[in-house]
Order: structure tokens, then sequence, then C-alpha cells
């Protein structure tokens, strides 16, 4: 790496927290870009380049462009931080469970609990929405909850970035699936007890 990572975001707490938590741990240097949408930066040429969708994060690596929080993660983890925050490729179960909670972050979790930014715009609505999302945190307690508690991390090797990604996700749901949950409880203070993710404001 000859220059610092661009990580570009809107703020501290958007999507790109997992991905500047991730940095820290790894005392990557980067250097952040916030984007005021109001003022139309997202909507740039020059970013539109870098991200066709005009979203955030966006990170440039050298020649590498790069966004999807997740896809981003996995691809800093595993060029910075590979046989520490990133399982090995030839330790197949566990890189295997790695990859799963990676997903499942986004693609299951952070899926449902977008719905409450986005299906709320009247009482009735709202409702609905909140609804689903207390069922679907008894369905996320099934996979979460045996394994936090047997282990301190998602993963049984300890912290990975996979605990980032999951970390960072989890309070949006915070009063569906934390709350009076122990095991969640105290992983949650784990993961805000760490000094990279109290710099960089993930939990504020």
């Amino acid at each position: 790496m000859t220059k610092p990572i661009d990580l570009y975001a809107m703020a501290y707490q958007d999507r790109s927290d997992r991905v500047r938590w991730l940095l820290e741990e790894m005392n990557v240097p980067y250097t952040n870009h916030f984007l005021k949408k109001k003022d139309g930066e997202m909507n740039t040429p020059e970013y539109r380049k870098l991200n066709p969708m005009g979203r955030v994060p966006t990170i440039v690596d050298g020649d590498i462009v790069l966004h999807e929080s997740a896809a981003i993660c996995l691809y800093l983890a595993d060029r910075y931080s590979y046989g520490k925050l990133a399982p090995k490729m030839d330790d197949v179960k566990l890189r295997a469970e790695y990859t799963k909670w990676m997903v499942f972050s986004v693609g299951s979790l952070e899926a449902v609990i977008a719905r409450m930014f986005t299906h709320v715009n009247t009482p009735e609505e709202s409702a609905v929405t909140y609804k689903y999302v207390k069922e679907q945190s008894e369905f996320f307690k099934l996979v979460l909850n045996p394994v936090l508690e047997k282990q301190d991390y998602i993963l049984e090797s300890g912290f990975s970035a996979a605990d980032i990604m999951l970390a960072a996700v989890i309070p949006g749901a915070h009063d569906y699936l934390v709350k009076g949950n122990p095991p969640l409880e105290r992983y949650m203070e784990r993961m805000k007890a760490r000094p990279a993710a109290i710099k960089v404001k993930v939990f504020e």
C-alpha cells in the first residue's frame, strides 16, 4: 500500500462504520471523505465513476475501487489481516463459518432492519414493519444465541471481521434482538468496549 485508503461516506454511523472500524483494528491508514447528499456530492460525475449508484461506502485502495460494505470488509480483511481477522482458505470449516456470518449480517439481519428506515411512513405501515422485525428477530436469536452462549465471539477462533460486520448491524434491532437477551447483551458489551470501535464512534 503506497497511500492511505480513501473511504467515502456520509457520516460515522452509516454503513461505513464497519469499514472504518475494521481499518482501525488492522492499523491500516485511511482518509475519510464525507459527502453531503443534500449538496449533491454523491451525484457528481466524479463520484459516480467510483460508485454508479451514488451510494456509500466506497473505497479506493490503489487501483481497487469497491463498494458494498460486506464486499469491502471481505476484501480488506483478506488483504491486510489474512489469517488473523480473516480465516485462511485452507481452514475450510472456519472459513465457511466466517463467510456465513459475513453474509448473514447484511443478507439476512440488515435486510430486515433496513425496513424500519423505509417502511414507516404511516402509523399503520410502522405497526406492520415493527411486527415483522420483532418476528424475524426471534429467528435470528435461534442462530445467534446458541453460538454466543458458548463463546465470546461469533467464530470459535476469536475476534474477526465477522464480529465487526455483525456488531455494527445489530444495534438497528436492539429492542427486539438485544434487550433482555443475555447472550447478545454480553456480546455487544464486549464489542462496544473495543478501543477501535470507540475511536471511530461506531456505537454513538
